[in-house]
Parts: C-alpha cells; sequence; structure tokens
C-alpha cells in the first residue's frame, strides 16, 4: 500500500504520470500503478492515452475556470501574497513529498500568512503565533469548522465523529458526549487505577526485555502502554501483555489503526481536482473503502461484543463503549445510533494511541542522545520522587523539567506536521487581506517550532528554553499558553478535548523510564532523526536502545 503514497501528493509524481501516458505505453503506467495485466498493443494504448489526457486537461480547464470565476465574482479585494500559480493545477506543483517543509518554504518568502490555491481550493498556510491566535481564537467562530475530504468521508464515517465533523450541530452534539460522558474529570478519575497498573506493566515489560542481549525496541513497549492504556478505558480489554486479548485480535487492532492514520493523513489530489477521481490510477479511493469496511466490522465486533456481555451494574465498571450503549440518543431515540457510536470510538484509539507514542518516542530519543538531559531528569525524579517509591499521576505537576522536555519535543517533532486542516464558513479578513469562504487552512506546527523569529538555535534540543523566564518554580505549561509558540493540541473550539489525558500518558511513561532506568545506545549506533511525513510524524526508523535498572529489585515488582 505505501508505493502509492508518494504519488499521491508529490508534484513529481503527477507530472511523471502525466509525461510517461502521454510519450510511453499506458500498459507499463498501469503495470506500475495496479499490478494489472496488459490487455492491448502500445500503439492502441498511446492512442487512447493522449486522447484520455487531452478530456481530463479539457474538463478541469473547464471546471476550474467555472469555479474561479463564481469564487472571485463580486470582490476585487486582496488575497494575501503567495506564489505563482498554474492554470488548472494552481500551486499543487509546486509541492513534493515533505509539504510541511514547502508550506514553511513559502511563509519564508511570502511572509507569515501565505495564500495557495491547490487545484480549485482556495488555501492559506501559516507558522506565526499572532496569525495562528487570530484564526483559532479571536475569528475561531468562523474558522472552526472542517472540510469534507475523501479520507473522512470515507473512514470517519462521513465526518461523523468529531475530530473531522465539519462545525454544526452535529458536531456539538458528539463534542458533548465526549467532554461529559467520556473525559469528564470524575470518568478519567475512574480509570485512574487501569492507568497506575498500565505503568507498571510498561516498567515490567523493559526489565524482561533486559534480560536479552537485544536492545529494547522502543516503538513496540511505548505503542503497547499507549494502546493498553486507550483499550482499557475503551473496551475493558488489554491488547498486550499476560492477561490481552491476545496476539493475532491486537496485531489486527494495530493493523487497522496505522492503515487508518497514513490513508486520514494523505493530501489526495481528488481532494483537489475533482476529475482525478474519475480515473484514481492509483487506486487510493479503493484502499480507503477497503480500509473503511475492515474499520466498520472491527468496531461492529466490539458493540456486538459488548451488547452481548450486558452492562455492569457498577458505573465504576463500565468501559467507554458501555457508557454509549447506555446513552439516548437524539429525537427521541431510545440509543444512540450504532454508527455515532463507531465514530467515537475511532477518534479516542486515534487521538490517544498513535500520537502519544510516537511523541513518546521522539522523546526518549533526544534524551538519549543528549546524556546531560538525561541526568537533569534523573536528578529531579531523584529529588521528588526518590528511589523507594515509583511515579505516581499526582506527582507529574511537580516534574518541571520534565515538563520543559516534553514541550521542547513538541517543538522540535509535533506529533503532526500540520493541525488538522480548518475551513472558512465565510468571508473574512486577516492582516487586512481578504479570506474567502470554504478557505482551507494548514498551521504549521512543523515550522512553527522552527520559527527563527521566535526561536533561536532552532535545531538544539534545549528544555531550558521553557523553564519560567522569572526564574519560579511555577509549574511550566505543556499546552499552547498565552503565547503560542507550539500547539500541541490545538486551541479554541477545536482543541483536543482529550489533550490533559494525552499528555498524563506521555508524562507518566516518560517519568517511569527515566526514573526506572538508565539509558543508552548500542555500541557504534547513532540515532536518525529522520521523520516520516504522514497524519503523525514517527521516526523512520524504530527507536533501539540499552536499559539497565537503576532502583532496587523489589521496585520492579
Amino acid at each position: 500500500m505505501r508505493s502509492c503514497s508518494s504519488f499521491i501528493f508529490s508534484s513529481k509524481a503527477l507530472t511523471f504520470f502525466i509525461s510517461h501516458w502521454q510519450h510511453s505505453s499506458l500498459s507499463a503506467i498501469l503495470s506500475t500503478a495496479t499490478k494489472g495485466p496488459i490487455i492491448t498493443t502500445d500503439m492502441e494504448l498511446g492512442t487512447l492515452a493522449v486522447t484520455i489526457v487531452c478530456g481530463i486537461l479539457l474538463a478541469a480547464i473547464l471546471y476550474i475556470r467555472a469555479s474561479s470565476k463564481k469564487s472571485h465574482e463580486g470582490t476585487t479585494a486582496r488575497l494575501p501574497p503567495g506564489p505563482p500559480r498554474w492554470p488548472i493545477f494552481g500551486n499543487l506543483l509546486q509541492l513534493g513529498p515533505l509539504p510541511h517543509r514547502d508550506f514553511a518554504s513559502f511563509c519564508e518568502k511570502y511572509g507569515p500568512l501565505v495564500y495557495l490555491r491547490l487545484g480549485n481550493v482556495n488555501a492559506i498556510t501559516t507558522n506565526d503565533p499572532e496569525i495562528i491566535r487570530e484564526i483559532l481564537l479571536r475569528q475561531d467562530e468562523i474558522f472552526a469548522s472542517r472540510p469534507k475530504t475523501l479520507a473522512a468521508v470515507h473512514l470517519a464515517y462521513g465526518c461523523g465523529d468529531v475530530a473531522l465533523a465539519p462545525l454544526g450541530p452535529h458536531w456539538k452534539r458528539m463534542r458533548r458526549i465526549c467532554m461529559e460522558h467520556l473525559l469528564s474529570i470524575k470518568r478519567l478519575e475512574s480509570f485512574a487505577e487501569h492507568r497506575a497498573h498500565e505503568a507498571q506493566h510498561l516498567v515490567q515489560d523493559v526489565l524482561a526485555r533486559t534480560q536479552s542481549p537485544k536492545p529494547v525496541n522502543l516503538r513496540q513497549v511505548l505503542g503497547a502502554f499507549s494502546m493498553n492504556n486507550v483499550t482499557r478505558m475503551l473496551l475493558g480489554k488489554q491488547y498486550f501483555g499476560v492477561k490481552s486479548a491476545g496476539p493475532d485480535e491486537a496485531m489486527e487492532f494495530m493493523d487497522i489503526t496505522h492503515e487508518l492514520f497514513w490513508l486520514l493523513g494523505l493530501i489526495y489530489l481528488g481532494d483537489y481536482l475533482p476529475i482525478w477521481r474519475w480515473f484514481d490510477p492509483f487506486g487510493c479511493e479503493k484502499k480507503m473503502r477497503n480500509v473503511e469496511k475492515r474499520v466498520d466490522e472491527f468496531h461492529q465486533k466490539i458493540i456486538e461484543e459488548h451488547r452481548k456481555c450486558g452492562n455492569s451494574d457498577d458505573e465504576g465498571e463500565m468501559d467507554f463503549v458501555d457508557i454509549l450503549l447506555s446513552l439516548p440518543g437524539e429525537d427521541g431515540k431510545e440509543h444512540l445510533d450504532d454508527v455515532e457510536i463507531k465514530a467515537l470510538i475511532q477518534d479516542m484509539i486515534a487521538a490517544a494511541t498513535d500520537t502519544s507514542s510516537v511523541t513518546n518516542e521522539w522523546a526518549m530519543a533526544e534524551v538519549i542522545k543528549h546524556p546531560r538531559v538525561l541526568r537533569k531528569i534523573q536528578e529531579e525524579l531523584d529529588s521528588v520522587i526518590g528511589p523507594d517509591r515509583m511515579v505516581t499521576e499526582s506527582d507529574l505537576t511537580q516534574l518541571n523539567y520534565l515538563r520543559c522536555v516534553v514541550r521542547e519535543t513538541f517543538r522540535m517533532h509535533p506529533a503532526g506536521p500540520f493541525l488538522i486542516p480548518h475551513e472558512s464558513i465565510c468571508a473574512t479578513k486577516i492582516n487586512g487581506y481578504h479570506i474567502p469562504a470554504n478557505t482551507r487552512v494548514f498551521i504549521n506546527t512543523h515550522a512553527l517550532g522552527r520559527n527563527t523569529s521566535i526561536w533561536d538555535n532552532i535545531e538544539e534540543f534545549r528544555p531550558e528554553r521553557h523553564l519560567p523566564a522569572d526564574g519560579s518554580n511555577s509549574r511550566v505549561e505543556i499546552s499552547h499558553g498565552v503565547d503560542f509558540k507550539i500547539l500541541p493540541f490545538s486551541a479554541g473550539k477545536r482543541k483536543c478535548p482529550g489533550a490533559p489525558l494525552g499528555l498524563v500518558f506521555v508524562l507518566m511513561a516518560l517519568a517511569r523510564l527515566f526514573h526506572c532506568f538508565d539509558w543508552s545506545l548500542p555500541d557504534g549506533v547513532e540515532i536518525d532523526t529522520t521523520e516520516v511525513y504522514g497524519m503523525t510524524m514517527p521516526k523512520a526508523k524504530p527507536l533501539m536502545a540499552i536499559a539497565r535498572p537503576r532502583l532496587a529489585s523489589h521496585m520492579y515488582q
């Protein structure tokens, strides 16, 4: 499946596709994209290819001209500056396989607010804290909607969840269900014991791996920790460990989650050039439909298992699915629709698994790469916690240097290169520039953390930069704070409702691992900081490290 990912967004791929369709046999292209059989002669295919390409271009020209005329009708307002645009494709041909870096270069050249035309879609991008504040807070009512991308339609139950739903009554209702019934303080406290158990299981997992001469695969360890925490709360079962649901079901769960994230992270040409969908030459919509079917079957299985077992009478023992099954539906219905339950299940899984494990792996990588930072973290842990007990959730607010480490990780390695795209519901102005209705907004969090107007030595991992300027011991704020210099959980109406829970997962995993173990790299190994583009941006290669216990043996029981 990954073989087609480089073609989905890259302008080079688009140029490759068109030029090869015109100048070589169609059979070669179809063989590359679909592995299908050769069914006719090169001459016939060449004629057919030219005809199809001409048809695509003519239809696209007519469509784009019509939509462009409509979008600019009645206005001569000044748009933000931006790069020159090609006919039909707009700026799509100027984007490569790492679009967040291309968008950052546009901001460097044209200013903090850049206008782009992506096919038939108006778009803006920024990496400036003040403009981000304007979009997410001051004009939140205008920019709080979401675009209906094909991936969101296929993979988020018709944009029926919380994260990807357009602004409106359905989104407000689904978010209210999340906040009141799933993510309330009382509900999260009811799962504190489960989280403590998983934190100890994390330590024991690493300890068991130290008995092997092989280094610890931290991607596996941290992924299991995140997944177990979520599935214990959501589904009432552990997916990795002695009392887990079993390796087959666990691997199915992980496989579906990773496929989902990969597809949701694509910027698919069909969203910007609707004519592309008529052909879908690389079968990406087909992949979306296949994953959609697998995801739906998995979620339906979860719901049926819970219905079969029945809800617990003890509210404290109810998992999230039990709670959702007990809630009344809309318009007098006795229960929520299954589709609504599935959409909420998916949001909870997506928001709390891949993002927290990716952040933790990057944090571990940077700290192991910088032994000075590791020593300072352990000095703080030894001072606040000591050697005779384990870190608990109540300790996390006192670990200011560790919080700086997490904040610096979010600066250098945000969980995703962009926030989930926003969309304006009506025309407005930013910095005196006209922003049309239905403009897609790409807030570049990767570039925000590397904006040289607000950060110095941007490639240096230096947690101390986040300590309070007045030298006080006031708690370090990990979220966006008042300065909007980092933005791990967005802000405004679309701020991640699970942010407090996600921070607990990140801080607890790091605190336990640094408190219980010394860490180093295998001899002759250097950390590769190459990243992989997608909805999240993990390391290209899993982090492998040597762990050595640093507490008394009875502490690990």
